[in-house]
């Protein structure tokens, strides 16, 4: 689903670079800032951003955060419970909260195809950039596989009752396994035989830089930085 919305959100021809540096530049100075102040108006630029200008749907928007919202809290608690720290288990909550809006932003508006590239520009070793690509794609083969083969067992009452539950799900685990491996050499001898030699040269879209886009971000980063010092 966020890959869909990658690729049909409206920031969609915005120059990933820029949206690269928008959100990391906002994560970082979430993480480095001990400013709960910082850390809640990251996290409403960039659900703002998400919201208003990438035209995500609100809906599925506060499902993702949600789920992110349970993660970070029980690890607060864990915090708070582990370390007998309130204020700092709420502080880390608010500041990973923050980190995590600022990922959201990326992944809902900008392909991993696009993000590649830009990797690649800034000397990222190319077998740390093509094995990204590949894990990225498997997630999807996988997902496929698991969905197709949870529906066959279904269709054959395999989740009827918690005996046929556990089975089937052993079942699907040691199925999903095998046929993973089995695509990963399918994919392996697909390469080699068209001449693979370490690098995936594709044709890449041609983005044009936007000033005001710039300007934006500096003036957004100065803010928040501004925000946290004072």
């Amino acid at each position: 689903m966020p890959d869909r919305f990658a690729y049909s959100n409206a920031l969609r021809d915005v120059h990933p670079v820029e949206k690269l540096v928008f959100s990391f530049s906002c994560m970082v100075i979430a993480l480095i800032s001990g400013s709960t102040a910082v850390h809640l108006i990251v996290f409403m630029i960039m659900a703002g951003a998400v919201l208003f200008l990438a035209r995500i749907p609100l809906g599925y928007y506060v499902g993702i955060i949600f789920k992110a919202f349970v993660f970070v809290f029980l690890g607060s608690v864990a915090v708070a419970y582990g370390a007998v720290d309130l204020k700092g288990a709420v502080f880390v909550f608010f500041r990973a909260f923050a980190a995590i809006s600022c990922f959201y932003f990326l992944i809902l508006t900008t392909p991993a195809a696009d993000i590649l590239p830009v990797l690649r520009k800034v000397r990222v070793p190319s077998i740390i950039i093509e094995l990204m690509g590949l894990t990225y794609r498997f997630i999807f083969v996988f997902m496929d596989i698991m969905q197709k083969t949870r529906t066959a067992q279904s269709s054959r009452l395999g989740y009827d009752g918690i005996k046929n539950s556990y089975r089937s799900m052993g079942i699907l685990i040691s199925s999903l396994f095998a046929r993973m491996l089995r695509q990963a050499d399918y994919l392996n001898t697909a390469l080699e035989s068209r001449g693979f030699t370490g690098e995936l040269n594709v044709m890449q879209r041609v983005f044009k830089s936007s000033a005001v886009n710039i300007a934006a971000i500096t003036v957004i980063d100065i803010f928040l930085i501004v925000i946290g010092s004072g």
